[in-house]
């Protein structure tokens, strides 16, 4: 969900660290504990397509929009985002030059479903949604590019579908999914909303006995954040070995936590799918805004396995 935070996150999270978690949308979840980033000017948006709707094993809606022409290219966004973020900083306009750009709303964002219990954000209900939009999208074989949330999400089905072509990892960690005071916080997040979200469904509910502020953040969606990020704790440390699809590692040398997470893997990657690139200067939040350095090392990777 929203991958995000900022500040000092306490292993107790108080209401306002997690609306903190869950209003700041420029850092991510491994945890830019006291990095400062000056959000991007927004561009001009886009008008949006008309979305697609895609349905999950499970009968979740999983909304997608598709545009352009050529091999399948499915964008995964990061927490705090949606799919029309793709379009919104220009990768759409972009790519669709030479692919067909599948953009997808993660199940508990945007305008696709947001189940309230937390079985539904199992990692295999997760993957299961994106097969489910390649089906509906008529997309075999596809390429995958994730950022942040989505990229730690996208590593898997790259792991463990032969139906990635391709992946591209952007912000994403490798090994454990979360650690240390990021994973602490979001165990903390899960236990303080858990169980409101279990008397809305019995019915016993009482907004009212709730603080202004955790009304405010109840209200804006905080519940339902805590149960999909809650989940991640609960998914197993991948390996760069265990990913099957040949896989482009872009990380910003700006990103400090990221950085350290390369370092762990200094000399580790050799003979694995997993080929590691640096951009110089780019922190978390840049990795994504900043388009061009991006797609300087994306676009030669992409073209480099279009006819795999």
């Amino acid at each position: 969900m929203f991958r995000s935070f900022a500040g000092c996150v306490s292993c107790r999270v108080t209401m306002a660290a997690a609306i903190l978690v869950l209003a700041t949308l420029t850092l991510p979840l491994h945890a830019r504990q006291n990095q400062a980033t000056q959000k991007p000017a927004e561009p001009a948006k886009p008008p949006a397509p008309k979305p697609l709707v895609a349905k999950s094993p499970d009968g979740t809606r999983i909304v997608y929009e598709v545009a352009g022409s050529g091999p399948a290219l499915m964008l995964l966004h990061g927490g705090g985002q949606t799919r029309r973020s793709w379009n919104d900083r220009g990768y759409v306009d972009r790519l669709s030059k030479g692919f067909t750009v599948i953009t997808v709303d993660l199940r508990g964002h945007g305008e696709s479903d947001k189940p309230t219990v937390a079985e539904a954000y199992a990692l295999d209900r997760l993957l299961a949604d994106l097969l489910a939009v390649a089906d509906a999208a008529k997309a075999p074989r596809f390429h995958l590019w994730g950022f942040g949330h989505g990229a730690s999400i996208g590593r898997y089905l790259a792991a463990r579908s032969d139906r990635v072509i391709s992946a591209v990892l952007v912000g994403a960690t490798m090994g454990p999914t979360l650690t240390g005071i990021v994973k602490d916080a979001i165990v903390g997040m899960r236990a303080k909303w858990q169980p409101l979200l279990d008397a809305q469904k019995g019915g016993k509910l009482d907004l009212g006995s709730l603080s202004p502020g955790d009304r405010a953040a109840w209200e804006n969606g905080i519940a339902v954040s805590a149960l999909a990020l809650g989940a991640l704790v609960d998914y197993p440390p991948l390996e760069p070995a265990e990913i099957k699809a040949p896989t482009l590692w872009v990380v910003g040398t700006g990103d400090a936590a990221a950085m350290e997470n390369v370092k762990e893997y200094n000399g580790k990657l050799e003979g694995t799918a997993v080929t590691l690139a640096q951009v110089d200067g780019l922190s978390y939040s840049d990795s994504f805004a900043k388009i061009d350095p991006i797609l300087a090392k994306v676009e030669p990777f992409l073209a480099s396995h279009r006819g795999s």
